[in-house]
């Protein structure tokens, strides 16, 4: 009988970042805040796990995420995107990369070109497939183009280097997996590429090609892990991926996770399954199909290999095989405890096993070790065997002993979780690690050299410094809190540990700054190290992994946040925070962190309109400062709340964005209220039904929102909405910002770091047609504050100002003086129009 192990924490993105937060509470005088303990869960149990939050925001209140759903909205994206492009200025307006490069992120694979050990490429869980041609001076994305930048394996073709294979999709199955669509095949070292199929197959975890005939493909399935299905399993192409065949199944929520291919004849290979299945109900990462398999007809038929190795109820499987004697091989298990339950090698091909000792692997694996389970064996000496875990553990005596091979993962000298391990000679090795790729080049001896500057950092929230210009925070999956900017992309300092989430600036004291660790752990730096204000805060209280928290508009010293009622301190950060509202979630149905407070938000006219925005799809908000509650969810989605945001023009009005999608309901995304949330209005237009994770308004026209898919804006209140800029690809946004001092739009990537994009770029285009437009005529600064400046040639007879809905708000004669005073009109957009005896010129413009 089946059983489905469960995960409460040590499942998480990930359990590692709980262990290093309680590490760095030790070495930051216990400023940070631990999270809950290791618990087990039936199989149809809801899990409160780090980063769940992210998964359930996509789905909520489905069980699954609906790929169908998914890329019906990634195609109506690319067809808008491409409308976008045409009409925003295309080439003329790129993001411009921000940083870090130095902080890095998730690498899952890294191959080295078989003659040339500066032909380097690296793929990314979220951001992409990277290539050096230089040894890692130089870097260059070469797959924007993919769908899916999701990367699980790359591998050159060992006939014809120049041929590259990579498989899309993130094996290493998150409690926010990232699946892929197929595989793609470079003839050219990668300058181009070209899916070749398997694009159902979810998550392609391993690719292995026949060195005698690079017409036969392997491509190891782990499907996609929201469900069953079967599309799992061992894939096989003759035509050079032309067509496909199945040629290995062994379950429907059991995939291949690793194969590898005897190198002295291409017909032996070996394959381990795993079950897995991800999703808002259950998490399965050990059942009784975890197996070994091997074939010896090239994939015709296969036989489970089981003399010496584990029974049922496995875990994930790892394999490497000598190069020095094929019929040698060893087996990492990861334990039902998500630690080191064995390591195993056979010496005849997989007829026998014999466990190695594995003293000194205690806590390799973290106690996540679904998360890993990669070995390798030295192909110079195959009594050189290494684990890839938290940290890097080698044995040079077959198992008698290990040693740790990189140095510990809290120096950050290499970083923490290792997922792929290549070596190009007996000296010269790269790794692969949640914080980037690094190179050694003495076989373990001496140091590690870090050889990326990638910007792969994944940043949950942004915020802009007040007091220097252009630099800009933000905290990162894994990677804590940084601050930099464009100017130095490569020395990013890290500001604070731990998973980060939302940096404030304190806009009056440049000496105060604070921040924030999962689960709410809030810590400030008054220039005396950081300390934790989170007094007051029941430690009881369900909280988002994310907890949102808001510095007022109307005082510094004031925040809000929200666990499942509402908080406020008067006298941040040294005094307490109070509740101001009672439950405003539908109760703790869920358990754990999913019926929560996602967003909070204030009125920036109004102290006392406070509103809060809940993980099960709820909306609340108080016009006495908290005294009284009212529910006006009513007229929206059934959906995760992500973001709310007060109008600072009009007291009345607020906006609404939600997260999730699923196939034919036509649930939009985006609401905006005239009522205080007492009617809604849908104002999602012409967008995709792609996830929303943020507002920013310059006015209550002027719309700039956060997706899945990268940012969109819209000058009329939603009816028509462009991707903005030409080189985002298709990543997750998290967070966007408005600098207004820089003037430009910053936006926090959960794949890409932090980039931004000029705001002029977007309103420079004139509207409509006229004798003038072949004239010099010059309005600026776009968007503009109390003044226009106007340069022209030519005698004007009258300035209009129009909203978008074509009334006329103002207009000037007899203009002489070109400075024009606009303190009389409010923030937004606006139609200028300029007029000259019978001619006519007119532009769009934003006032902030």
């Amino acid at each position: 009988m089946k059983c489905a192990f469960l995960c409460l924490i040590i499942e998480a993105n990930f359990i590692l970042s709980t262990m290093r937060i309680i590490l760095l509470a030790l070495i930051t005088l216990f400023f940070c805040s631990c999270q809950e303990k290791d618990s087990t869960l039936s199989k149809t149990e809801k899990k409160t796990l780090p980063t769940q939050n992210m998964l359930f925001a996509r789905t909520f209140p489905d069980q699954m995420m609906d790929m169908k759903a998914l890329r019906t909205a990634f195609a109506n994206h690319a067809e808008l995107a491409e409308q976008s492009q045409s009409k925003n200025n295309g080439p003329d307006s790129p993001w411009r990369q921000e940083g870090p490069t130095n902080i890095g992120g998730r690498l899952n694979s890294v191959a080295i070109h078989p003659t040339n050990p500066d032909i380097i490429f690296t793929g990314s869980s979220t951001g992409g497939l990277y290539r050096t041609l230089n040894g890692g001076d130089d870097w260059q994305s070469v797959a924007d183009g993919f769908e899916y930048l999701a990367i699980g394996d790359i591998v050159f073709d060992p006939v014809d280097p120049q041929i590259i294979y990579t498989g899309t999709g993130d094996p290493n199955i998150t409690i926010l997996p990232h699946p892929g669509n197929g595989v793609y095949r470079s003839p050219d070292n990668g300058d181009t590429w070209v899916n070749i199929g398997l694009n159902n197959a979810g998550i392609i975890s391993e690719i292995a090609i026949n060195p005698s005939d690079n017409q036969i493909i392997y491509a190891a399935s782990m499907g996609l892990p929201f469900e069953t299905s079967n599309d799992r399993g061992l894939y096989r192409s003759q035509d050079g991926g032309q067509s496909w065949e199945q040629i290995l199944f062994v379950s429907d929520d059991a995939g291949i996770i690793d194969i590898v291919m005897d190198p002295t004849n291409p017909q032996i290979l070996y394959a381990a399954s795993w079950d897995r299945i991800r999703n808002n109900t259950e998490s399965v990462v050990y059942e009784d199909d975890s197996k070994i398999f091997k074939t010896i007809d090239g994939g015709e038929s296969w036989i489970q290999l089981t003399n010496g190795l584990p029974g049922n109820d496995q875990v994930r499987i790892g394999l490497d095989i000598s190069a020095q004697d094929s019929e040698t091989l060893v087996a990492l298990y990861v334990g039902q405890d998500m630690q080191v339950g064995g390591i195993y090698r056979t010496e005849n091909g997989g007829d026998s096993w014999d466990a190695l000792g594995i003293t000194g692997l205690e806590n390799a694996l973290g106690g996540f070790g679904w998360y890993f389970g990669k070995i390798r064996m030295n192909p110079f000496d195959d009594q050189e065997i290494t684990v890839l875990g938290v940290g890097l553990y080698t044995s040079f005596n077959n198992g008698q002993s290990w040693e740790e091979t990189a140095p510990v993962w809290w120096t950050y000298e290499v970083h923490a979780d290792k997922h792929d391990l290549v070596y190009y000679d007996e000296n010269l090795r790269f790794l692969a690690t949640d914080g980037g790729l690094y190179k050694h080049e003495n076989a373990f001896n001496g140091n590690w050299i870090d050889i990326e500057n990638l910007p792969i950092t994944q940043f949950y929230r942004i915020a802009i410094d007040p007091h220097n210009p252009g630099i800009y925070a933000g905290g990162a999956q894994d990677n804590g809190t940084t601050e930099g900017s464009f100017q130095d992309l490569v020395n990013w300092p890290r500001v604070y540990g731990g998973d980060g989430f939302q940096p404030t600036y304190d806009p009056e004291n440049s000496d105060l700054f604070y921040a924030e660790t999962q689960r709410g752990g809030l810590v400030f730096d008054d220039g005396f190290g950081f300390q934790s204000w989170t007094f007051g805060i029941d430690d009881a209280d369900r909280r988002f992994w994310d907890m949102p928290y808001i510095m007022s508009a109307h005082s510094t010293s004031r925040f809000y946040t929200g666990t499942y009622r509402i908080y406020r301190i008067d006298d941040a950060p040294y005094g307490s925070w109070y509740p101001i509202s009672d439950d405003i979630t539908d109760g703790d149905v869920l358990g754990g962190s999913f019926n929560t407070i996602s967003t909070v938000a204030e009125s920036p006219i109004n102290e006392d309109i406070i509103y809060g925005g809940t993980t099960d799809g709820n909306v609340w908000r108080t016009l006495d400062g908290g005294n009284n509650w009212t529910d006006i969810t009513e007229g929206l989605p059934e959906r995760y709340v992500t973001n709310i945001k007060a109008s600072s023009d009009n007291e009345n009005v607020l906006f609404v964005t939600h997260n999730g999608y699923k196939d034919n309901d036509n649930i939009s995304h985006l609401h905006m209220s005239l009522d205080y949330g007492d009617n809604w209005i849908d104002i999602s237009g012409d967008l995709p039904e792609i996830p929303i994770n943020h507002i920013e308004m310059m006015g209550d026209d002027t719309l700039f929102i956060a997706t899945d898919v990268g940012v969109y804006f819209s000058i009329d209140q939603g009816v028509e909405w462009l991707r903005i800029g030409n080189n985002m690809p298709l990543i997750p946004v998290f967070d966007i910002e408005i600098d207004s001092e820089m003037n430009r739009l910053v936006a926090g990537t959960f794949a890409r770091s932090i980039m931004s994009f000029p705001l002029d770029s977007l309103f420079q285009e004139p509207i409509g047609l006229s004798d003038l437009n072949e004239i010099e005529i010059h309005l600026f600064p776009n968007p503009f504050n109390e003044f226009i400046q106007l340069q022209s040639d030519i005698n004007i007879d009258e300035i209009r100002f129009f909203d978008l809905k074509g009334r006329l708000l103002d207009q000037r004669f007899n203009i002489q003086n070109k400075t024009i005073e606009t303190s009389n009109l409010s923030t937004g957009t606006y139609v200028v129009e300029i007029r000259s005896g019978n001619d006519v010129f007119r532009k769009k413009m934003i006032k902030k």
